[in-house]
């Protein structure tokens, strides 16, 4: 028996879907080789943004797993510089041209950042950023977005957490739950940011300056929640809905490109995109 037309459209969406990523990804290593992907990283200063690293969970909108992980992090040192992300934030408050670097960060605080990404980061000699969900740390909290996982995750523990400041990457700040700034009061937000700071700086022993706002999209933050942001003591606040940063640029107004499973099957692919993108003034 046929299956039903809308699972034959499904189907066929799907397949097409994956034919032109397959088709962007061979056209992302003609642009490997022909240097196209190292002029359009030249030309601006590129943050990155990755969630779970996991071989065991789904590739889904927020998980790579190690070999994809691994991957991207090599095409990021090969077309580009892969530096901190404080000191492109730096960068931005002196007005100096960082063009040609990248940055890699990862959000919320899973376990599989400190138990995966971080000894390929290691390994790789790249530095990252880890912006951490403070109540989230050492907890057996499930998050919303991943109450439908059949195994979770689990968060990393403030040891964990220490360990990665002591290998020499950055620690962050995501809000202490994880809470929508853009539908969020004045003072609920002012005590999001107050909590994590403080829990952040006490686990730690030294200030923490980075902040990234959860969810990411333009619509999950106000621009009231920014300026209390910077009040707030935080030298900077990314986004994660897409798009570069030119010379000059806020640091309160930076965007990061979200790197997941499914929308980028490759880092080949993800090369495609950028210098096409990068081509038609989009990004």
């Amino acid at each position: 028996m046929s299956p039903p037309t809308s699972s034959r459209r499904i189907a066929g969406s799907s397949a097409l879907m994956l034919d032109r990523k397959r088709v962007k990804t061979i056209l992302g290593r003609v642009a490997g080789f022909s240097g196209a992907d190292a002029r359009a990283f030249s030309s601006t200063m590129v943050i990155t943004a990755f969630h779970r690293v996991n071989d065991e969970l789904a590739g889904d909108g927020l998980t790579c797993n190690a070999r994809k992980f691994e991957a991207f992090c090599r095409f990021f040192r090969k077309h580009a510089r892969v530096v901190s992300l404080t000191e492109q934030v730096a960068a931005c408050r002196e007005g100096r041209d960082m063009s040609g670097t990248v940055s890699i960060t990862l959000d919320d605080g899973y376990r599989d950042n400190f138990e995966i990404a971080a000894p390929i980061l290691r390994a790789l000699q790249l530095p990252a950023t880890f912006f951490v969900t403070s109540g989230f740390i050492g907890s057996e909290v499930i998050a919303p977005w991943d109450a439908r996982l059949q195994r979770q995750p689990g968060w990393m523990s403030w040891d964990q957490v220490r360990a990665l400041v002591a290998q020499g990457f950055e620690i962050g700040s995501h809000t202490d739950t994880h809470v929508d700034l853009g539908r969020a009061d004045s003072e609920t937000v002012r005590r999001e940011l107050a909590v994590s700071k403080q829990k952040i700086s006490r686990e730690l022993g030294s200030d923490v300056q980075l902040f990234a706002y959860p969810f990411g999209g333009r619509e999950n933050i106000s621009e009231h929640a920014r300026e209390l942001v910077r009040e707030s003591g935080f030298s900077c606040c990314v986004a994660s809905y897409g798009g570069v940063n030119a010379t000059g640029a806020s640091p309160y107004h930076l965007q990061r490109i979200p790197v997941d499973a499914v929308w980028f099957t490759s880092p080949d692919q993800f090369g495609f995109e950028f210098v096409l993108g990068r081509a038609l003034g989009r990004i």
